[in-house]
């Protein structure tokens, strides 16, 4: 199937100068966010799995998924640092349809994870300023809008106001670390959680602590935008997985000790957390913190989400239209605006449900690209000095599956205990749904040449 020519808008690229690219300093705080965003977020793993298991799975999840995930994404990124990072990772090494499935599966959980930072957003805002479900919903729908105003101004922009965001979302828990560092001190265990099923608990509590250390290879997504991609990616994400490990843990630590319950581990409960340790202020600080977390994670993931349509129709998998770049600020705007437009419609649903489907789609293109970084190292044995995981095989097969074996275990204990299986069907269902799809975008739009 013949293609027209490209024209003038179509041959732009992002790649902005260097004066408008991203700095390490950016990086950090982008990785940061698109990653975690503070602790916000990981109350409901408490109130589902108990204050012990949760901190336990805190320790466990970081080693076991965010550190093999993390050296994965450093180590491609310094290899290829292209803009649309994973999905050409796994094009190149597997082939034009699995390329296609690694976007297919990022659009799905894209879709879901996207539509939670606005109820977080609406959900931490409340404790400030109470609104009624109608307002809560405008609120996220101008949370969307505002991101992405941001994010057509161009990438630089969005990495230096993620520096100061990630200073303000950071602040409140300073302030509930030290005024608790007593409770670090003379730290007591909290009781054991009063429970229904415990392998429902543990499925339904590791979903949630993996989707908030997941993310650290989304932003290979914008390689064409960072400045000297193949140094300042691998160095990003390992000054920003410690920080992350210690963003969760320190805060719950303080607040977990000595717990008796955690019925009321709800998200937004560290307003009420702080509230208890050190007063209204706290409470007024932690619930700031947690709108501007949501809206600071959300503009960062709108940063990278933003250019999957923009790589897809490159590729031949979507209309024409959407790979035009606004040349005064080498963003994809028409992009940004489809991403707007779908996520306002997202606003309305709710968490928990959307946190497992979630981690299914999310694992499933993980998967995806250890497979690549495995083919890679066939493929392309000889790197020049680039960033390379070390150990040998034996430590790059223990990359590539310790991250996968969470992930089972995450569904296996589910549903052995009878909880999640319409989450689980739901998931395979539109997984599986990416080869019609796939077929039907190929005739359409032609797909890349590889793929002819």
């Amino acid at each position: 199937m013949s293609r027209a020519p490209k024209s003038a808008a179509d041959r732009l690229t992002l790649a902005p100068p260097p004066a408008r690219r991203l700095g390490l300093l950016a990086m950090v705080a982008l990785t940061y966010l698109v990653v975690s965003g503070g602790a916000y977020g990981i109350e409901d793993a408490v109130r589902i799995a108990g204050p012990r298991l949760t901190l336990l799975l805190c320790l466990i999840v970081p080693l076991a998924v965010s550190l093999p995930t993390a050296l994965m994404a450093a180590e491609l990124t310094a290899l290829m640092p292209r803009e649309g990072g994973f999905y050409f990772w796994v094009k190149e090494a597997l082939g034009p349809f699995a390329g296609f499935a690694e976007a297919w599966l990022t659009l799905l959980y894209t879709a879901v994870d996207m539509a939670i930072y606005p109820v977080l957003f609406s959900s931490y805002l409340g404790f400030v300023l109470p609104l009624p479900p109608a307002a809560q919903v405008a609120m996220g729908v101008a949370l969307v809008w505002l991101a992405g105003a941001l994010n057509i101004m161009g990438v630089r922009p969005v990495g230096e106001a993620s520096i100061a965001l990630t200073v303000a979302l950071l602040a409140p828990f300073i302030a509930l670390v030290a005024v608790g560092a007593p409770r670090l001190v003379h730290w007591r265990m909290p009781a054991p959680a009063l429970i229904g099923h415990p392998l429902a608990a543990l499925g339904g509590g590791l979903a949630i602590v993996i989707w908030n250390f997941s993310g650290w290879e989304n932003l290979s997504v914008v390689a064409g935008e960072i400045d000297h991609p193949r140094r300042t990616y691998p160095r990003a994400v390992l000054i920003a997985l410690p920080l992350v490990a210690l963003g969760y843990l320190l805060p719950l630590a303080v607040c977990l000790s000595g717990a008796r319950s955690a019925a009321e581990w709800r998200t937004g409960f560290f307003a009420a957390a702080g509230a208890r340790i050190a007063g209204p202020w706290l409470k007024l600080a932690l619930a700031a913190g947690g709108a501007v977390s949501a809206f600071s994670i959300f503009a960062a993931a709108m940063l990278w989400v933003s250019r999957m349509p923009y790589v897809l129709a490159r590729e031949g998998y979507l209309p024409p239209a959407l790979r035009q770049v606004w040349e005064a600020r080498a963003t994809p705007a028409r992009s940004i605006v489809v991403c707007c437009v779908i996520f306002s419609l997202l606003v309305p649903l709710g968490f928990v449900a959307l946190v497992t489907l979630d981690v299914f789609f999310y694992m499933g293109a993980l998967a995806l690209e250890m497979l690549a970084l495995l083919r890679m190292r066939h493929l392309r044995p000889e790197r020049d000095g680039l960033f390379m995981i070390a150990g040998g095989r034996s430590a790059l097969f223990a990359v590539a599956i310790a991250p996968l074996a969470a992930w089972l275990a995450t569904f296996g204990v589910g549903l052995s205990s009878g909880e999640g299986h319409i989450e689980f069907l739901l998931g395979v269902a539109l997984a599986g749904a990416g080869v019609p799809v796939y077929a039907l975008l190929r005739r359409r739009y032609g797909g890349p040449a590889t793929a002819r």
